[in-house]
């Protein structure tokens, strides 16, 4: 399988690159340098038309969206057991946890960077940080309750699912001081061999 990976460290794009290394597939990376303008290219606009990261070039067709290549990675290379099977018990808490990441988890702390630094000042609600700050505190406190007593979401068994809320976390390990299950799981992440070649 032909596989290229247009990537900018420290965006969704370490998603499916760590995902890449836990199966220990073969891929070309191509850099993409955002903050440079890259991204609004001609050339990388026929890759991806909203100029955003990650793509990932499969052979002669392109796949947009950090989750749906993480998800279809992960089902293609079932071997590799970094999710369970479709009638394992533990899968509905595996399907849970993949949409939590970017459903629920990534909403208030990109609500807050929008607000406070992304968006001009006279677009920005100020009452909205606030909110979103609190309001990701309570998602964070179910998340650290559901680490409870394990070392990974599904229990002793890494998955894919790790990585997408894993990965999450890390962009704001800011927000974690008042969670220490969260605090050992980032630390547990950070450790594996595969997530340190993907963000070397």
């Amino acid at each position: 399988m032909d596989i290229t990976l247009y990537y900018t460290p420290q965006t969704r794009s370490v998603r499916p690159r760590w995902l890449l290394e836990e199966l220990g597939l073969d891929y070309k990376l191509h850099p993409i340098d955002l903050f440079a303008g890259e991204g609004e290219s001609k050339e990388y606009k026929e890759i991806n038309p909203l100029g955003a990261v990650p793509a990932m070039k499969i052979g002669d067709q392109i796949m947009l969206e950090s989750g749906a290549m993480c998800h279809w990675l992960t089902d293609f290379h079932p071997d590799k057991k970094l999710a369970p099977a479709v009638q394992d018990p533990t899968r509905p808490k595996y399907e849970q946890w993949m949409m939590f990441s970017q459903a629920t988890l990534e909403m208030q702390p990109w609500l807050v960077l929008l607000h406070s630094k992304i968006l001009p000042e006279a677009d920005r609600v100020d009452d909205i940080v606030p909110w979103a700050e609190q309001r990701h505190q309570s998602i964070l406190k179910v998340l650290n309750a559901a680490l409870e007593g394990k070392d990974y979401l599904l229990g002793d068994e890494f998955s894919t699912a790790d990585i997408m809320v894993g990965s999450t976390l890390m962009f704001v390990p800011e927000t974690l001081t008042e969670f220490p299950e969260l605090q050992a799981y980032i630390k547990r992440l950070n450790d594996r061999p595969a997530f340190k070649r993907a963000t070397n």
